[in-house]
């Protein structure tokens, strides 16, 4: 199979807790915000009030989390509620996008659970998070997610799933390992799914943010390398993120092809999370992932 290669832009997302965050980033050149609330809990859904205010103080993209809590990815027909209503309105105060992800108890993507949301969505954008990296196996996670977009090129990422568990680490060897056939009847399902509901009535997901599932992107470099090039054939970009530093974004763009990259603490001063953003730290950032692409090309 003929692999389509994908020319991605340099793309920098930056995590904004509020008004002020969201404003450096822009000002710092950022391309797209990334709102949330509640870091200490990895990220939760904002209140309705500072969706509305950041999306009125800013000109770029602003893509909200929508996760109601954060006692696991798996979540019950009441959170559904909540977070498919959290869309809807997301969506009426002008976000230009929504980050989203869901597992089922055993570790796969909850296709049914994120299908429904797609549809919540309507036209919006959408990112699958870093619950991927809790997925017990990340190849076939990112297929099922091309499954749900309606993708068919998934054939040939299952070399690069063979390359994930020849892996000699026995962590992460042990977290990718699974069989083709089990791959393929998680596809399966997700793309019967997929296929019962018109396209032009959902959003799909446009990308993947993940660390290779390593607790840090620079740690999972090989895995998101391999994503990387699966996800191009099923026309999902992947987003390096988590432990992104300025310094180390040349490395991660040169090592994987990835040109997105996100970043939270690592544009923030003082590098956390308790002090706001630095424009001029996103400057240098965003400078950086110019440079590491344009050497790429």
């Amino acid at each position: 199979m003929n692999r389509q290669v994908i020319k991605r832009q340099p793309t920098l997302e930056v995590i904004a807790l509020d008004a002020a965050d969201a404003q450096a980033a822009e000002q710092g050149g950022a391309d797209r915000i990334e709102l949330v609330s509640a870091m200490s809990e990895g990220g939760l859904t904002p209140s309705y009030g500072l969706i509305e205010q950041v999306i009125s103080r800013v000109s770029i993209p602003v893509y909200v989390m929508i996760r109601p809590h954060s006692r696991s990815f798996c979540y019950s027909a009441d959170d559904l509620q909540v977070m498919t209503q959290d869309i809807r309105v997301s969506r009426e105060l002008g976000a230009a996008g929504i980050v989203i992800g869901a597992l089922t108890d055993e570790g796969e993507v909850d296709c049914s659970f994120l299908q429904t949301c797609l549809l919540s969505a309507k036209g919006l954008g959408v990112t699958f998070h870093r619950a991927i990296d809790s997925s017990a196996h990340l190849v076939r996670a990112l297929e099922s997610i091309g499954g749900i977009n309606g993708g068919s090129e998934g054939e040939g990422s299952f070399e690069h799933e063979r390359e994930m568990k020849s892996k000699s680490e026995s962590g992460s060897e042990s977290k990718n390992r699974s069989s083709s056939k089990s791959n393929s009847k998680d596809k399966s399902e997700c793309e019967s799914k997929s296929a019962s509901v018109s396209k032009s009535e959902e959003s799909v997901v446009e990308r993947v943010l993940t660390s290779g599932g390593e607790l840090t992107a620079p740690e999972g470099l090989l895995e998101l390398q391999q994503l990387q090039e699966i996800g191009q054939t099923l026309n999902i970009s992947i987003m390096a993120g988590s432990g992104v530093t300025i310094e180390g974004i040349p490395t991660i763009v040169s090592r994987t092809g990835i040109t997105e990259i996100h970043m939270g603490s690592g544009v923030r001063h003082r590098g956390s999370f308790d002090h706001p953003v630095d424009a001029q730290l996103v400057a240098q950032a965003k400078a950086a992932l110019i440079r590491a692409v344009q050497e790429l090309q």
